[in-house]
């Protein structure tokens, strides 16, 4: 199955190292070797990380015809400038699990096997926390671009 991971954000949020962390362990080689039914054969994540004065709106859409289903999930600007990586990490991994898979079930799929992908994308995530703790994996540091110091 197709599994995609972007983001539509403010750079100070820094959604996109933890994206690049997530990228790393392989979600796409892991999803795409798997099968779950023939009535999805994909989902699109896009985590919306805007000021809030922009008023953007989660969207989710199903296409029928590209048998896809996209949603944003909405993270919170104000907090997100203001925590540190390993907290962002922790609220991205756990709102990815628990939105992609409400969403999901508000769907009528014929033949989703839900409760496989559940288990499999708790399953990718707990593994990505026990290697980074057994790597000793730390998120690369990206220089601030507008600190000259």
């Amino acid at each position: 199955m197709k599994f995609s991971l972007l983001s539509d954000t403010n750079w100070e949020t820094r959604v996109d190292k933890v994206l690049h962390t997530l990228s790393d362990f392989g979600y796409t080689e892991f999803f795409e070797k798997r099968n779950y039914g023939t009535s999805l054969n994909g989902v699109v994540v896009v985590f919306m990380c805007r000021d809030p004065e922009l008023n953007f709106k989660q969207r989710i859409r199903h296409s029928k015809k590209e048998k896809l289903l996209y949603m944003d999930i909405m993270l919170d600007y104000n907090e997100f400038i203001k925590i540190e990586n390993d907290e962002r990490e922790k609220i991205i991994t756990e709102r990815l699990a628990s939105e992609t898979i409400a969403i999901i079930a508000k769907y009528k799929f014929d033949d989703f096997d839900l409760e496989r992908f559940a288990a499999d994308i708790k399953r990718w995530l707990k593994r990505i926390k026990l290697l980074k703790k057994r790597m000793g994996y730390q998120t690369p540091k990206y220089p601030d671009p507008f600190n000259k110091n």
